[in-house]
């Protein structure tokens, strides 16, 4: 069985290494099997409470990432003197940076066992999520300037988008047998507000003569931004949407739990209080010549207010009503091993990615969890993240039944002590009434819901 546990987490070590981590998902959280939230993970994990339930604000959620800078690569330090250094920060960038930013509030929970078998969840969550791509072309010409474009040009594209919705969640998970549970949750979503870049790139040539020539086209399309202040409940209810959970834990050894789950498969399609704003390419397009320096020193106020008024209406957004359009939800996966060392005592090694817009963001996780019986519970966690190696994580739950306090995050120890080498964040914490706790049992195989009767001794 040993051997086996070997194998399985040496095959997950080996993918680790081949893959450049961009992910922005939760993985402490995953293995934690105390705590109910650990089911929006993976839906087919069954809590070791018999009922459970979340008021407003019982489970917050934030997090930051980026793949490409710190505020390290912001500075430099000589002789105890900091000073900023933009040809390191524009070292350390990558060819697209993603800057990601999500929260998540629960404003209802409530997780309870209907059979010995059956499990259910029911949750009512605000969430938003929000991305954005900066090319490293135009970081180089705001860092650097226009000068080493001198007879050349530098083209770019830009990504953006932000959504903020309301989710009603209705799940369950189900032991098939001892070995194998199954879980899937449908999730009714209602768009509150959204933006999202359909197109965005740009244009910048510079002459021998050192004349600058701009063009850029845009579409981006909104709703429920613009009328935020006018806008009623009843019209927000038109963006509508649907996605699918689905999960599964196998016992595939006494002491081996491999687990998956599919989260997020849906969008949301949006129908109100539409606008794009677009730049047409032949109209955003304009050369600048330079400053007549002559004119400034005579004190001609209207020249410079030229200058400016022809910039602007070159590069002022269209604006207009769009037809409805839909957004897709970044889609995660999990795939998970959990071994039991001993009594309450496991180590864990997870997998994940998010597919977002074309691109994949893979990333890994190991961590140590112990249970000091039904009380306490704890995990320790490394994660590979966004090409970042020094991400330790950790969690705690206070089952102080009926009320349990619990935290988790994925770079907790960064964040007091080395915050401005931090690239990557995220923290879950709350608040939930828990009844009927299960009492621990050696032989049993965490999150998979199933318990290994002991064996009777032969006389």
């Amino acid at each position: 069985m040993k051997r086996g546990c070997f194998h399985f987490f040496g095959v997950m070590i080996i993918v680790c290494t081949t893959i450049t981590a961009n992910a922005q998902q939760e993985a402490t959280l995953y293995f934690m099997s105390y705590v109910p939230q650990s089911s929006y993970l993976n839906p087919a994990f069954i809590p070791k409470q018999k009922l459970s339930i979340g008021i407003p604000g019982s489970s917050v959620f934030v997090q930051y990432g980026n793949n490409g800078f710190s505020y390290n690569d912001f500075v430099s330090k000589q002789g105890g003197v900091v000073t900023a250094d933009l040809d390191k920060l524009y070292g350390s960038l990558k060819d697209k940076n993603y800057i990601v930013n999500a929260t998540q509030a629960d404003l209802l929970r409530v997780n309870f066992r209907l059979t010995p078998k059956l499990f259910f969840l029911i949750n009512a969550t605000a969430k938003s999520y929000s991305s954005v791509m900066l090319p490293k072309e135009l970081a180089g010409i705001l860092l650097k300037g226009t000068t080493p474009l001198v007879a050349s040009s530098s083209s770019f594209a830009l990504e953006g988008e932000s959504t903020t919705y309301g989710e009603l969640g209705v799940g369950a998970a189900y032991q098939v047998n001892p070995k194998l549970s199954v879980g899937g949750r449908v999730k009714f979503l209602t768009g509150i507000f959204s933006g999202s870049s359909e197109s965005a790139r740009g244009n910048i040539a510079l002459d021998n003569n050192y004349s600058i020539t701009l063009s850029a086209d845009a579409n981006i399309k909104t709703s429920g931004i613009k009328n935020i202040e006018n806008g009623k409940i009843s019209d927000y209810l038109k963006n509508s949407g649907l996605s699918f959970d689905l999960g599964g834990t196998y016992r595939l050894l006494e002491n081996l739990t491999l687990s998956a789950s599919v989260l997020d498969i849906g969008s949301i399609s949006w129908q109100n209080d539409l606008n794009a704003y677009t730049l047409d390419s032949k109209k955003a397009n304009y050369t600048f010549k330079g400053i007549d320096l002559q004119k400034v020193l005579d004190g001609d106020d209207n020249y410079l207010t030229a200058e400016g008024d022809s910039l602007e209406n070159h590069f002022t957004f269209k604006e207009t009503t769009t037809a409805g359009y839909s957004t897709l939800l970044p889609a995660k996966a999990y795939l998970g091993g959990r071994y039991n060392l001993k009594e309450r005592l496991s180590v864990c090694a997870l997998l994940f990615t998010e597919q977002y817009r074309g691109r994949f963001s893979p990333g890994f996780s190991a961590s140590l969890q112990k249970d000091f019986g039904r009380w306490v519970s704890t995990s320790v966690s490394y994660s590979v993240v966004n090409g970042t190696f020094n991400n330790i994580g950790g969690g705690l739950s206070l089952n102080l039944a009926p009320v349990q306090f619990y935290f988790v995050g994925d770079n907790l120890l960064s964040a007091p002590f080395s915050i401005n080498s931090i690239q990557n964040f995220n923290l879950r914490f709350g608040l939930n009434l828990i009844f009927g706790a299960e009492k621990p049992n050696k032989k049993e195989t965490y999150n998979s819901g199933s318990k290994t009767k002991p064996k009777t001794k032969r006389r």
